[in-house]
Order: C-alpha cells, then sequence, then structure tokens
C-alpha cells in the first residue's frame, strides 16, 4: 500500500505523532496550514475554534502537495469541540483524490471521536474504508496494525 500522512497541529503534539508515523512507512507529513496562523494563546484559540466550530466557518489552508498514488491516507488531527478542526474540514472538501483507506488518529485522544467520524464520511468517497484509532507520538501501534497486517 502507498500511504499518505497528513496532519493539523496547532501546539506541536500531532506534527510529532504524523512524522512518527511518516518515518515509520519511510514517507513525508504533510502539513495542513491555515492561510492565518490560529492563536497560541489558549483561551483565544478555544474562543475560536468554538465559533468556527458551530458556525462552519470556512477556513482558508494553504495548498498542499499529496502523493497522486497513494491508496492510504493516515490523517493526524486534533478534535476540537468533538469534531475536526475547520482546517481539516478545508483539506477534505479540496480532497480530488480518493482513497481506499482513511484512518483517522490524534493525539491527546481524550473522551472519544465524537461527530469525526459523521464528518470524515461526509466528504470522503463512499468506498473509503474509514478507521478512527486512539494513538500518541510514543504509540501509534494501533496505526500501524491496521496496515500492516
Amino acid at each position: 500500500m502507498n500511504t499518505q500522512v497528513v496532519y493539523f497541529s496547532n501546539s506541536g503534539h500531532n506534527k510529532c505523532l504524523a512524522e512518527n508515523i511518516a518515518r515509520h512507512y519511510g514517507t513525508s507529513a504533510v502539513p495542513i496550514i491555515p492561510v492565518e496562523d490560529y492563536p497560541m494563546n489558549y483561551s483565544e484559540l478555544t474562543t475560536q475554534a468554538k465559533h468556527e466550530r458551530f458556525h462552519h466557518v470556512e477556513v482558508p489552508i494553504q495548498p498542499l502537495s499529496l502523493d497522486p498514488k497513494a491508496d492510504v491516507l493516515i490523517l493526524v488531527s486534533p478534535i476540537w469541540y468533538a469534531d475536526l478542526p475547520r482546517s481539516v474540514v478545508s483539506f477534505l472538501k479540496q480532497l480530488k483524490h480518493a482513497y481506499a483507506r482513511v484512518i483517522f488518529t490524534s493525539d491527546k485522544f481524550m473522551v472519544g471521536f465524537g461527530t469525526c467520524g459523521q464528518t470524515l464520511r461526509r466528504y470522503l468517497s463512499s468506498s473509503t474504508v474509514i478507521n478512527k484509532v486512539a494513538a500518541n507520538s510514543t504509540n501509534f501501534s494501533r496505526v500501524t496494525a491496521i496496515l500492516d497486517n
């Protein structure tokens, strides 16, 4: 399988996870970068994230260069207000490539995936297999177990 790793990270935790997974598969991790930076102040960040989530704000992102031969996408992102950050939704809306499988994982996984699965299903091909897997930068064995078997 040809694997593509894409991530969004504001604090760096999910970047570290994505880079470790990419290193495992001998590929690179491609960042989703919003055109405007998110605030680093936690209170300001959560206020903005909440507003974006519940008002369905379109968050412009910089163009990504993806492998057109990849059939597996490993998407690494935080979960904000029980869903994908709007910058990740922007990425999904722009996808022109249908993946056979998408594995969604998040560092700092706490209480569940919320509506992330529904959001992924809304923007991915109906034939795409979606796995949601808890992981962190030091233990992502559940991610690799899906693909290595």
